[in-house]
């Protein structure tokens, strides 16, 4: 009996097509039953790629599996599967129209044996984003059940590039996105941003929508163009998607995308009945948005909330470089949804006061004889500054004819960076044999404006003549920006001897904070290098405080990765004082 209501049920939905029997259905609005299930087994549909496939497969594929990830299921989906699907109590699961055909049938197929891996990771995903992105649907009065096309898109990878230089879960080109407010810049991108990309992909969704009058060809939109739609819309004189499929006007990536929707759709809203049951899914997304100043290092904020760099980054996808963008003051971040505002406020204010802060950057063309260290000596930053403001994830290796960028913080012009960037490169040798030892020589203010000459005065530039002693200044008034290390190297004190003339318990300071520079007489210290062979208790940065070397330099001159080292491991110390 069971087999006969099937049966005159399907003959009575056989002449539905998806769009055709949507096409007055306002947005938002659940279809009715009848609506929601259509049949066509009329192969000559697709194209003929996927009729072949779809042909060849179709007599002798089965879902069944042969080890225990295919469990649960006991047959091919042939079309006496379709008395079950088509029950109402499954089918008002489901708020977009469902056509259940040939090519929804061999993508059922697909995603359940050759892409059986990949659809298992964008089941794990989905319900990290789904809940999220489902609200956002709701709020905006549109199906729930498009969140699928999120999955087919990226399969919910806010990573995820394309070829074509889409970007995000929601896969937007630059000019699509920035028609719907997405943001894209050097420093972020909100394609990425889970929750404002999707609020674009509504908008769009309810554009296209509004234009052609049907979900499927809505979505075809998304995919191809809509202009591209359109025109076949026009050539054929239909609305309905499953007719122009027939004529192979639309892109082969058209044609299928409609029919991999459903079957994403079929599969997501019961897993178990295709054999994904033993999927270890995600934990829903759950934040608070918090305002932070305007370039804030990420390690900072991940420091001050107690929480993994990783983590920190999972939840903000958008942001591409180590900090917030320095041009966005009160930039929103993701944190966790209980943690306590006002302590994590207290905690960054104080981790920021301890560090330069980045207001810009400037780009550098690498020259044949640089290097790594000698770039960062030149702009006097440290290899986690230089990282800030590159790829934060990846190593920084450097090549000749490569451009990098270099950090500019507050209180530094761009006159002052451009002029350290057009510094001739030059071998320390060179130098040495174009100074004289019997004449205090000093340099060439011809090349540097006026404001950096007087810098190179402030800052108590050292003569060449190594004869010469000079008289350090008795005190030091920290100005904003500034760090004891900073202080420590413009002044060539020992950080350690710096920390005990003032009796400071660890390196903090703060601006207009008065410092004891224990004035003193000394020689013109000589460039030496020596190898060190690391005690057991060592770390780098106590062999870092013992040379006085910067221990980004340190890391530098030893290739070194992180801050790991081990007994008896060898390090080079370069530029220590002789």
């Amino acid at each position: 009996m069971k087999n006969i209501f099937a049966f005159f049920v399907l003959m009575s939905l056989f002449l539905i097509n998806g769009c055709a029997s949507t096409g007055n259905v306002g947005i938002g609005e659940v279809q009715p039953h009848d609506g929601q299930i259509a049949t066509k087994d009329d192969v000559g549909s697709y194209s003929t790629e996927t009729k072949n496939r779809i042909t060849a497969k179709r007599s002798n594929r089965s879902l069944k599996g042969s080890d225990s990830k295919t469990e649960g299921i006991t047959e091919s989906i042939e079309d006496d599967d379709i008395a079950t699907l088509i029950e109402h109590d499954y089918y008002k699961e489901f708020d977009i129209p469902i056509v259940f055909n040939d090519a929804v049938k061999y993508f059922i197929q697909y995603f359940t044996t050759e892409k059986r891996k990949v659809f298992g990771n964008w089941l794990k995903r989905s319900r990290y984003y789904i809940p999220l992105m489902k609200e956002i649907l709701k709020e905006q009065g549109l199906p729930e059940d498009l969140v699928y096309l999120a999955m087919i898109e990226s399969g919910f990878n806010p990573k995820a590039y394309s070829p074509a230089k889409a970007c995000g879960p929601w896969q937007f080109i630059y000019e699509t996105g920035g028609r719907y407010g997405l943001k894209v810049n050097y420093w972020i991108d909100e394609r990425r941003d889970p929750e404002k990309s999707t609020v674009a992909a509504t908008k769009y969704l309810k554009d296209l929508f509004n234009q052609f009058g049907c979900w499927y060809l809505a979505a075809a939109g998304y995919n191809s163009g809509e202009k591209r739609v359109e025109r076949a819309v026009e050539k054929h004189g239909t609305n309905d998607f499953w007719e122009i499929v027939k004529y192979n006007t639309l892109p082969r990536e058209t044609r299928e995308y409609i029919p991999k929707l459903i079957a994403a759709a079929i599969i997501a809203k019961d897993p178990e009945r295709y054999g994904f049951g033993s999927i270890v899914y995600d934990e829903p997304i759950r934040f608070s948005l918090i305002k932070v100043p305007a370039g804030s290092p990420l390690v900072a904020i991940a420091r001050s909330a107690s929480i993994d760099l990783a983590a920190l980054r999972q939840t903000n996808p958008e942001i591409l470089r180590g900090i917030t963008p320095p041009d966005m003051d009160n930039y929103e971040v993701k944190l966790p949804y209980n943690i306590d505002k006002n302590r994590f406020s207290d905690n960054l204010e104080n981790l920021l006061s301890d560090s330069r802060r980045v207001k810009g950057f400037i780009t550098y063309k690498v020259k044949k004889r640089d290097t790594l260290a000698g770039i960062l000596k030149r702009f006097k930053i440290s290899y986690e500054e230089m990282q800030l403001v590159n790829h934060p994830e990846e190593e920084l290796k450097i090549k000749s004819g490569m451009v990098v960028s270099i950090p500019r913080f507050k209180g530094q012009s761009m006159a002052e960076a451009t002029l350290l960037a057009q510094k001739p490169s030059q071998p320390i040798k060179d130098a040495e044999k174009k100074s004289s030892p019997k004449k205090v020589v000093k340099l060439d203010d011809r090349t540097k404006t006026n404001n950096q000459a007087k810098h190179d005065k402030q800052n108590n530039q050292v003569s060449r003549k190594k004869s010469e002693t000079i008289e350090a200044k008795t005190y030091h008034i920290v100005q904003k920006g500034e760090t004891l290390s900073s202080i420590s190297n413009k002044y060539g004190i020992d950080i350690s001897r710096l920390r005990a003339s003032n009796n400071l318990k660890n390196d903090k300071v703060y601006p207009k904070m008065k410092l004891n520079l224990a004035s003193y007489t000394t020689k013109k210290p000589r460039s030496m290098s020596k190898i060190h062979i690391v005690q057991k208790g060592e770390t780098l940065s106590s062999i870092s405080n013992k040379y006085g070397i910067d221990i980004s330099r340190l890391r530098a001159s030893n290739n070194l990765k992180n801050d790991k080292v081990y007994p008896k491991m060898k390090l080079k110390i370069v530029g220590i004082e002789g």
